[in-house]
């Protein structure tokens, strides 16, 4: 049995990135870059007014100036300005060739002769021009090698002219869910029988990872039934998810049928609480975990190993745990790490009740996992553990 830090080094020993993709920037939000991005072009391209206003010489400032000419943003026409004359400009638009300085149109007055300046001293070279690659210059790396694309950068990679960015492929996800006793939520229930979540739970999870490819099979407690979904799952997945029969029960077939299916085993058993029964393996590249069948221990599963592997896949970084004061004394019993569902905030971190695997309703309020050492039995009011934040 390996305990967690060894099971999640193993995790990460086979989880790689799948490969490049050129995705438009459009939809690149949420991506990872798996190459640099290059500057095309200068931003801005060419001197640029950053007022609505007027172009001249400094040297002509303080002389009244005709007005020669305007030049509206988006205008291609170049214009040379005519010395002790002055030109129209507008926020984003063109500087006329031969003007060194724009003046804005509050601290102008309109006479019949032109235009003059109040405090012309304020207007030096290079007021309220911007210059050729004040932004970025053509050439220059834009976003490096493994930037998580944020919507903001779209509008950046859009204002370089870029249509398409080189990313990390997303991986496809398989769910193969077990359990005679599961029944989807909208049907009544038997005596004996409860609703399936996990199905709903992961989906959730895999979407909010910016996992899209999502597709679910449900197998009989059978060894036949569920070697049949683990075979038509791996036909079409790069992860592949098992949710229940992973124990050593009368009706636990996924183990053995995931070797029949030339699944490597990799380890199967954890020290931890709730998610013991944990197997991890591999067929080639595609990774293949089963998780206890109790909604808790799917999830608490999820966020330790699945989370950080398909963040590894992706190109993305895992978020390194909190350290949070616990607000009350806590005594866990047994050798065996606890992940406890809890609510953080202010840097202290509460345990909540309904900690027992099959218990859902501490998710109403629960935003983090704590994590409590296996070396550890008891610990004290405000002292630090690390949290695992959702």
């Amino acid at each position: 049995m390996k305990t967690v830090q060894e099971a999640r080094q193993i995790v990460g020993e086979h989880a790689s990135p799948l490969g490049g993709i050129l995705q438009p920037v459009a939809t690149a939000a949420g991506y990872v870059l798996s190459a640099p991005v290059y500057s095309p072009v200068s931003v801005p391209g060419f001197p640029q007014s950053s007022m609505d206003g007027y172009a001249l010489r400094v040297q002509d400032r303080g002389l009244v100036l005709p007005v020669q000419d305007e030049l509206p943003a988006g205008s291609t026409r170049q214009v040379q300005l005519i010395a002790q004359q002055a030109i129209r400009v507008f926020t984003g638009g063109p500087v006329p060739e031969g003007a060194d300085a724009i003046v804005q149109k509050e601290w102008v007055v309109i006479t019949n002769e032109g235009i003059r300046i109040q405090e012309p001293e304020r207007v030096v070279a290079g007021t309220h021009i911007r210059m050729p690659g004040a932004d970025i210059q053509a050439g220059d790396m834009a976003l490096a090698e493994g930037t998580l694309l944020q919507a903001y950068m779209v509008s950046y990679l859009s204002g370089l002219g870029l249509t398409h960015v080189e990313v990390y492929s997303r991986p496809k996800v398989s769910l193969v869910i077990t359990g005679n006793e599961l029944v989807q939520p909208g049907h009544p229930l038997q005596y004996g029988q409860v609703y399936e979540s996990n199905s709903y739970g992961l989906t959730a999870a895999l979407y909010q990872a910016g996992i899209e490819q999502v597709q679910q099979w449900r197998a009989e407690d059978t060894l036949a039934a569920t070697e049949q979904a683990i075979a038509a799952a791996l036909k079409q997945t790069d992860v592949l998810l098992l949710t229940g029969g992973v124990s050593v029960g009368e009706y636990d077939y996924v183990v053995q049928a995931c070797l029949n299916q030339g699944v490597e085993l990799l380890f199967h058993g954890v020290k931890q609480r709730p998610g013991k029964p944990l197997f991890f393996g591999k067929k080639g590249r595609q990774l293949v975990f089963g998780l206890p069948g109790n909604p808790a221990s799917v999830l608490s599963c999820y966020q330790q190993y699945v989370l950080p592997a398909l963040h590894q896949i992706t190109g993305r970084k895992t978020p390194t745990p909190q350290m949070a004061k616990l607000a009350h004394a806590y005594e866990k019993k047994g050798s065996l790490t606890v992940f406890l569902k809890g609510h953080y905030d202010a840097g202290v971190v509460t345990v909540l009740p309904a900690q027992a695997s099959f218990q859902l309703s501490a998710f109403a309020m629960a935003n983090c996992w704590i994590e409590l050492d296996e070396s550890v039995d008891c610990f004290a009011a405000l002292q630090l553990v690390p949290v695992h934040l959702f």
